[in-house]
């Protein structure tokens, strides 16, 4: 009888430690995804560097490109 309680403590012990585990854990990768979300790595001198490129393309260029022999 005594063996049968002990087990039945046991599990329930593990049962809450895995439910707090879990819900530290569901919490602590909460909060890194938050803190991801709000900071950004784009500093404002890369935005400013960054430009977007013209879609024009140049049909004398590449009549150059092809009329060469050699690269």
């Amino acid at each position: 009888m005594k063996t049968a309680s002990l087990s039945e403590g046991n599990d329930r012990d593990l049962l809450l430690i895995s439910v707090f585990t879990f819900f530290t854990v569901t919490l602590w990768v909460f909060f890194e995804v938050l803190k991801t979300v709000k900071t950004t790595t784009v500093t404002a001198q890369v935005t400013q560097s960054v430009v977007p490129l013209s879609p024009k393309i140049d049909a004398q260029i590449l009549q150059t490109i092809a009329t060469k022999k050699s690269y």
